[in-house]
């Protein structure tokens, strides 16, 4: 990672960047605390959002009511209720808005503004912008808030300080830019004030896409140094040791494809631009128009339903299509619906693979067209990194690798989530300032009149295009400005003018000074004709090292300079969103063969071959690891989906890790430079972090350390074994919560921490429509299964609030049953009848944190919402209720709610933060123990007394504890227990064998397995081979003179890592040994 100096400031400082889209918007920050190394974050979590593993975009779309009012905005604007409310009250739908701002010079041959949608009445493109700005700033207080704890404090301490960093495509210049300022004002961001314009940086996406690119990749070893061999003598040159690369950003959003170039040298840090960036308007959006423009043909080609089948193009088929061998889908009704004609099944719609291939075609023609302008600049291109959402697309990622391999250019993607790299970027930007010089795109300078001469005709260029620049350099010009009164001086206006070549000179905007000043100390001249007039030399300064043009005047006022800076009038995965988790499904054919798995799985043509060919389509199948010991009196075998013929649970976990690690390899090898080098260097010493249910034990934790030896992960070799780790989801949770910096606020000396880890619990609503359902068209068996899928996916997590509805969008726009709230195509839902669904679940981890304060041994202070089912706002909101009426904090410290466990297994691995734990139960021994008479419950078992050799006489069925329930456990800590065995075969001591015993029961002091036999369980079996010191002990003469052979061993358990461990330990030629 970019080695980021800590924040020099004096006090606490908030940056926020917005990344304003065509089709998707995003939001970063960073909290900048003096003395501290700041780090960059995502806002993940927006109102409506629906995707369990956090996004970090919305939609770019507004509702306008008849008054001009926004009454939606972002995903709030896809709710159904919303889409039902606007169209009984003529609201307006604003998409594509943002190119009614594009820069009209653009070549956009393929768009008109006839093309996009209209803006409302009484509306213009910057009211709109600052609408939507606002709203981002909005979402932006509220995640913060939510996520950091005691956040409504720490925002309220930085409302005041927050810088606002704006990006923009590379094509938009000083209007635009202009336009965005003002905009800012509007949404309320700043005031309309010096001050408050200082507070706003404009940057383009592809320099904000660079500086993301070179924060995650600069610790990679094709862009260290490069050595350079020094002459035979030894002696080094007093020369630059270090070698530039070439590389190219390519940014391709929903609107616009951005092409930036620089030379980078990373030691030192020198990065410079070496040719003007490019701008084409052939982003994601286009592919979708043209898709729109071919949907048409069946029964099912009237515009309300090909619109519908358009949309479904964008958010899914679009960015799953991967090759033109393959056939793709487009699924917009129900299981009814087929012309088989128009190849249309089962309510999805076949498209040829190479017909789609096309649509995408001119998108990347102009990529490669952009790129080529780019290297005419001289620079050897060494790496191209391709960001944006519209990088998400597999297609488009294949087809342009393809040609840069053929250069012999590294291209990859280097991104979490290859839509974030801007709003990210943004902020490394303020941060980190890394490009030190640009190129101007254009000509610039100002019109004036020179003295005629009859020999030159130029007129005079401030700065020529291709000009390299600087931050600090200037181009000046000096200028006399001549007026026949002295009051005609007061101010001062000069035009500054972008020459194109082929078009007009355009004028960017007029800078205007006052200078009645030095205007009052004029004396005044005589021309050469007899008028008086007054002159006032002035220098014009243009800075244009930064991402905004700034013009300067300049004059003298008593010998001293005086120089006014312009810097505010003159601006210069299918989800969008990157998901960081796949759905834990896995279809077999009938042979037990692997075919599909995560979301390849839910694809339309994986149904195809399920319903074809007899595949099975595994889902819940970790419920089948589950221990049998757990309360779950609502779940049983029967309610979870059968495990394929001949496969164990064990078997499909070790097929489901190894896709994961063919996933893993993959990914590193795109996003990492040089990547299949770098996992060649690392696969035989490679460290694996599993979590698991707090709940599971030991037999659990063997099967999944059984499943990763033959997914191929380790070898079945004890230095294979030791390079696996298990962790629990709750402490990997917590790992997470620290390493991520979000709750720092919230954790205070003495307090506790509970952390809430909601995992993918499902609700049932099968029942739910059964009941309601009865009568209608739709209530046969398979259309409530298809409404329950689309419930699971959308509408559970979009449900936030009992009092509106929500809706279950199953069909085409003909479906409709009024008489069961069905229009088209989608099923309206009371929000009192849905609340009842999440009850059980919220009840749940209210009780569990009750009992986790009651049996905390210090105050709980903070309790922490993660997990992928923490993304439910009903769920946030209803324990955010609960628990802050019990004045404790609660937040959701988290990036991603579904990435928590993932991200705090590796901090666990790396940090080791958790120093001791608290045993959740009794472990010991079944034994046996010598038989005392005045022992009442000794006498009671009196009957069932064992002489022994020795002659002492033993009671059986006893428990010994070693550890005990509620005991803290450090790491290194050990529990021992001495124990011996009796036996008058000396052979019989060439093996010790114990089992370690688990007691789950209430007893703080269980001593007997058969009171409670189902409290007791078997967790592990431990042998020793102790052949070589059998042979040394000595025989005993016990009862009756009989010969027997004693032998003294000590059973251990540590429990302070998050596995127990359990040895046996004996003495051997007077040394201990042990056998784990």
């Amino acid at each position: 990672m970019f080695p980021r100096k800590p924040y020099d400031g004096l006090s606490r400082k908030l940056v926020l960047a917005f990344d304003v889209g065509t089709t998707y918007s995003g939001i970063s920050y960073c909290i900048l605390d003096p003395g501290e190394v700041p780090k960059i974050e995502p806002v993940t979590r927006y109102p409506a959002q629906e995707h369990s593993g956090g996004n970090s975009k919305i939609p770019s779309v507004l509702y306008y009511d008849t008054t001009g009012i926004p009454r939606a905005i972002g995903a709030e604007a896809r709710q159904e209720h919303i889409i039902e409310r606007a169209e009984e009250e003529g609201w307006v739908k604003l998409e594509w808005w943002k190119l009614h701002l594009r820069a009209k010079h653009l070549a956009a041959s393929h768009i008109t503004d006839n093309d996009i949608p209209p803006l409302p009445r009484g509306k213009n493109v910057v009211e709109v912008l600052g609408d939507f700005m606002q709203y981002l700033f909005r979402c932006a207080r509220s995640y913060i808030e939510d996520t950091h704890a005691s956040g409504s404090n720490l925002w309220r301490s930085l409302e005041d300080r927050i810088e606002f960093v704006l990006t923009h495509p590379n094509g938009w210049e000083g209007p635009q830019q202009k336009q965005i300022r003002l905009a800012a004002v509007l949404g309320g961001l700043i005031p309309s004030t010096e001050e408050g314009m200082a507070r706003v940086h404009l940057l383009t996406e592809g320099e904000a896409s660079l500086h993301y690119c070179v924060a995650n990749i600069l610790a990679s070893d094709t862009m260290s140094k490069t050595p350079i061999a020094v002459s035979g003598d030894g002696e080094e040159e007093d020369s630059d040791n270090s070698t530039s690369q070439g590389v190219v950003v390519i940014d391709a959003g929903g609107g616009t494809i951005d092409v930036s170039s620089y030379s980078m040298t990373l030691s030192p840090t020198l990065i410079e631009e070496i040719a003007a960036p490019e701008c084409r308007l052939q982003g994601s959006v286009f592919v979708t128009r043209r898709a729109h423009e071919k949907l048409s043909g069946s029964r099912f080609g009237t515009p309300d339903i090909v619109q519908q089948m358009t949309d479904i193009f964008d958010s899914s088929t679009k960015l799953r299509f991967r090759s033109p061998e393959d056939p793709s889908y487009i699924k917009f009704g129900t299981v009814r619906d087929r012309d088989l004609q128009h190849d249309i099944r089962n309510g999805q719609l076949k498209l040829n693979g190479q017909d789609v291939a096309k649509l995408f075609e001119p998108s990347i023609s102009n990529i490669i067209e952009s790129f080529e302008a780019q290297i005419t600049a001289g620079t050897p291109i060494t790496f191209v990194f391709f960001v944006g959402g519209f990088a998400a697309s597999d297609w488009m990622f294949t087809r342009l690798q393809k040609y840069f391999q053929s250069l012999g250019i590294s291209f990859s993607r280097p991104d979490n989530h290859c839509n974030k790299a801007v709003a990210d970027g943004a902020v490394s930007y303020f941060i980190d300032h890394l490009v030190s010089s640009r190129v101007a795109r254009y000509t610039y300078g100002t019109e004036c009149s020179v003295p005629y001469s009859p020999f030159d005709t130029e007129h005079r260029a401030r700065q020529k295009q291709g000009t390299r620049v600087s931050e600090q350099k200037e181009f000046n010009e000096t200028f006399a400005i001549r007026r026949y009164n002295q009051a005609a001086c007061n101010n001062v206006e000069v035009g500054i003018m972008s020459y194109r070549g082929c078009l007009p000179n355009p004028e960017w905007v007029d800078t205007e000074r006052n200078t009645s000043k030095i205007a009052q100390k004029l004396t005044p001249k005589r021309s050469a004709e007899g008028s008086t007039y007054y002159a006032l030399e002035i220098k014009v300064i243009l800075l244009f090292g930064l991402t905004e043009l700034k013009a300067v005047i300049g004059w003298k006022d008593g010998g001293c300079s005086i120089r006014y800076l312009f810097a505010y009038r003159f601006p210069a995965q299918e989800h969008v969103g990157g998901d960081c988790k796949i759905p834990s499904i896995i279809c077999y054919d009938p042979e037990g063969t692997v075919r599909a798995v995560g979301a390849e799985a839910t694809q339309e043509n994986i149904e195809e071959e399920i319903e074809d060919n007899g595949w099975v389509r595994l889902e819940w199948w970790k419920l089948h690891l589950r221990p049998r010991t757990m309360p779950s009196s609502h779940v049983t075998d029967e309610d979870i989906p059968p495990l394929p013929l001949n496969k164990t649970a064990v078997q499909v976990l070790s097929d489901f890790m190894h896709y994961l690690h063919q996933c893993a390899t993959r990914y590193i090898e795109e996003v990492q430079a040089n990547g299949v080098n770098m996992l060649r260097s690392v696969e035989h010493t490679t460290e694996f972090v599993l979590s698991h249910p707090n709940g599971w034990e030991g037999p659990q934790q063997t099967q999944i350390r059984n499943a990763a030896i033959m997914a191929g992960l380790v070898p079945d070799t004890p230095d294979g074994r030791a390079r696996i780790h298990l962790v629990t989801e709750g402490e990997a949770s917590l790992h997470y919560c620290l390493s991520s910096g979000l709750a720092a606020d919230g954790f205070q000396d003495g307090q506790g921490v509970i952390i809430v880890d909601a995992g993918g619990g499902t609700i049932d609503v099968s029942a739910y429509h059964m009941t309601k359902l009865r009568g209608s068209q739709f209530g046969g068996d398979d259309m409530v299964s298809h409404m329950a899928t689309i419930f699971d996916t959308t509408t559970k997590l979009r449900f936030g609030n009992e009092n509106d509805p929500a809706f279950i969008r199953f069909g085409t726009t003909r479906d409709k049953d009024p008489n069961f709230n069905i229009k088209s195509g989608q099923l309206k839902l009371q929000g009192v009848d849905v609340a009842p669904l999440f009850e059980p679940a919220a009840t749940a981890i209210i009780d569990a944190i009750e009992e986790q304060r009651y049996a905390a041994t210090k105050t709980i202070g903070t309790v922490f919402l993660v997990g992928g089912f923490a993304a439910s706002e009903w769920l946030f909101a209803r324990l955010q209720s609960h628990l802050n009426a019990l004045d404790l904090n609660f937040s959701r410290p988290d990036s991603h709610t579904g990435k928590a466990v993932a991200y705090g297994a590796m901090a666990y691995y790396l940090d080791h933060r958790v120093s001791a734990r608290v045993s959740k139960f009794t472990y010991g021994t079944r034994c046996a123990v010598e038989f005392d008479k005045n022992n009442p419950q000794h006498k009671q078992r009196a009957s069932f007394a064992i002489p022994r050799p020795s002659g002492r006489t033993v009671l059986p069925n006893a428990f010994s504890a070693i550890l005990k329930k509620g005991t803290a456990v450090s790491e290194t800590k050990e529990f021992r227990k001495e124990f011996i065995t009796e036996v008058v075969d000396r052979s019989a001591c060439n093996m010790i064998a114990t089992e370690v015993v688990c007691y789950r029961g209430d007893s703080p002091d269980p001593r007997w397995t058969d009171t409670e036999p189902g409290m007791f369980s078997t967790l592990c079996n431990v042998h020793a081979d102790t052949s070589k010191v059998a042979s040394t002990i000595s025989p005993r003469r016990g009862y009756a003179g009989l010969q027997f052979y004693r032998q003294q061993f000590s059973i251990i358990l540590m429990f302070g890592l998050t596995e127990l461990e359990a040895q046996i330990c004996w003495k051997e030629d007077v040394s201990a040994s042990r056998k784990y």
